[in-house]
């Protein structure tokens, strides 16, 4: 972690996203790039986002099983949002499922470990994962969850939003999920809304160990309740 100034104040913030290219992603990034806060955006990706911004600097990953090439850009990070992910729909089994949302999970969190031990790590779950239910992408996310409250970091909060709605929506998500977000807003939250909950919850408090955070806490994240007492140990 950077130590403060010789006014007492905190520099600003490095912050590492994973999964920049999706919808979670996504939003985890816009909410950095708009946090006066913030300094520096280190997007570890596959491909380009095709985004240009003082802040922004593009990490290129070709196996985020390894992460050792770029060990580097793991130092003097503040948080790392862990937004890599798929649908259950992309994959070809459970293997695969696990490998991206466990395995890479887990990799990127020995990596923040390794280079910034002070570091928030802020795991993107979803809601219902549970060890014990019959979806699969649930058991897995669960596992990610257990797993990584057991690599030792200093902090580490699972957030576990219901649905999700993209910044730009379009077809179903435009007519249907939006206007019901607005009605009954327990079942989801905007990508970008997304994005500045979790971003708080990495940059504000000095807390240890693990919280979960479910969809209601993330939206009371953002109307400015304290970021320590909303999450469940």
């Amino acid at each position: 972690m950077k130590p403060m100034d010789i006014h007492g104040r905190m520099p600003g913030r490095v912050v590492v996203v994973f999964g920049a290219t999706g919808n979670a992603g996504g939003g985890a990034v816009r909410a950095c790039l708009d946090d006066p806060g913030v300094a520096e955006v280190r997007a570890v990706t596959r491909r380009p986002l095709g985004v240009a911004h003082a802040k922004l600097r593009e990490v290129a990953c070709t196996d985020f099983s390894d992460l050792g090439g770029i060990a580097a850009r793991f130092r003097e990070v503040d948080c790392c949002l862990f937004c890599l992910g798929t649908s259950v729909r992309n994959v070809d089994g459970e293997d695969e499922y696990r490998r991206i949302h466990v395995t890479y999970a887990l990799a990127a969190a020995r990596a923040v470990e390794d280079g910034s031990p002070g570091a928030t790590f802020v795991y993107l779950s979803g809601a219902g994962a549970k060890r014990t239910s019959r979806m699969m992408w649930a058991r897995l996310k669960a596992e990610a969850e257990d797993r990584l409250g057991e690599a030792g970091l200093l902090r580490l909060a699972n957030v576990r939003p219901a649905a999700i709605l993209p910044m730009e929506p379009g077809g179903l998500n435009r007519w249907l999920l939006a206007p019901l977000l607005k009605v009954f807003p327990f079942l989801g939250i905007g990508a970008l809304d997304l994005g500045r909950a979790m971003l708080r919850i990495g940059l504000q408090g000095r807390w240890h160990g693990s919280r979960t955070y479910e969809n209601k806490d993330l939206k009371a994240v953002l109307d400015g309740a304290g970021v320590k007492a909303l999450g469940s140990s």
